[in-house]
């Protein structure tokens, strides 16, 4: 005689059979191909944020991720995943596809009516909070830890980080440096977009004891060439995605030299260039200590050459 089934596996057929309904409905596709799901498998969760994904990985459960958004580079073992597209623009149709018990976003993902379309099909909506700061993302952590039932690694992460930001915190003076940063977010033939105030660009460079040449600017703007000549940076950071290939540092190099103005100022060297990785400074997951102190001493470094 076959063994009882429990309640709770009763629940999940009954969510995926939903989901499968929702998905043929938008799809086309015949219920029972859309419904071939494994209702005994880990749990399916699909994470929309690049910090966010970094820290489902880093709680260990990158195993239980089957889809991700486009910020979601790191690890480099998740480019595998499908993608459900940018955060601010998610398809019903794909992430249905990926039959997920558990979608993580941040604040700004949406549209709002696809997250509500999702809860409708029985998917758990997690909300992570956003933020800048060390304490937000020790939140992040903690937030996280209970979604995914891994309160105790959490906490674990939680005091590592800690550990690690004070470290780091130690290392950075306190003041600024002096040294004035252009961070430019993206280029673009004839327009250079820089991040102003209120951006995580300009908290990165305040927690790196550097200052924003654009501190007057509010959010990211792009700028002319006479507010470049009387900014006056030292130095530009530029954040760009993959920037580790070679063939992106090496166009993204080229691309630095054709701003007009540049040459009108210190940061005209290109010993000053400097390429990150966007998701390296601007995910502010657990690489965060690590992001501020490298670029507090490439920084340094680039000034000394």
């Amino acid at each position: 005689m076959p063994a009882l089934r429990s309640s709770s596996s009763l629940f999940l057929d009954r969510r995926q059979l939903i989901q499968a309904t929702c998905l043929s409905i938008l799809s086309g596709l015949p219920a029972v191909q859309a419904a071939n799901f494994r209702p005994n498998a880990k749990k399916r969760v699909v994470c929309v944020g690049g910090g966010l994904t970094e820290i489902v990985c880093a709680l260990g459960c990158e195993s239980h991720l089957v889809g991700v958004d486009t910020t979601s580079r790191f690890p480099v073992s998740i480019r595998r995943l499908p993608s459900v597209g940018y955060a601010r623009s998610l398809s019903l149709e794909g992430v249905l596809a990926l039959a997920p018990q558990n979608v993580i976003v941040g604040r700004d993902a949406g549209p709002a009516s696809v997250l509500a379309r999702l809860r409708e099909a029985g998917v758990t909506v997690s909300s992570a909070d956003d933020g800048y700061t060390i304490e937000a993302l020790l939140l992040r952590v903690t937030q996280l830890g209970r979604v995914l039932k891994r309160e105790e690694k959490a906490q674990a992460l939680t005091e590592q980080l800690w550990r690690e930001w004070t470290a780091v915190i130690s290392m950075v003076p306190a003041a600024e440096s002096g040294i004035r940063v252009m961070f430019i977010l993206g280029l673009a033939p004839g327009q250079v977009i820089v991040a102003g105030s209120g951006t995580g660009a300009d908290v990165m460079l305040k927690y790196a004891g550097l200052q924003n040449a654009f501190s007057d600017t509010n959010g990211y703007r792009p700028i002319t060439t006479e507010a470049l000549i009387a900014a006056q940076p030292d130095l530009i950071v530029l954040a760009q995605p993959d920037s580790t290939t070679q063939e992106v540092a090496r166009s993204t190099r080229e691309s630095i030299k054709q701003i007009q103005g540049l040459s009108a100022t210190p940061a005209a060297q290109p010993a000053r260039w400097l390429v990150f990785d966007t998701m390296f400074l601007l995910s502010f997951g657990p690489r965060m200590p690590d992001a501020i102190l490298t670029l507090h001493r490439t920084s340094l470094e680039a000034l000394r050459a």
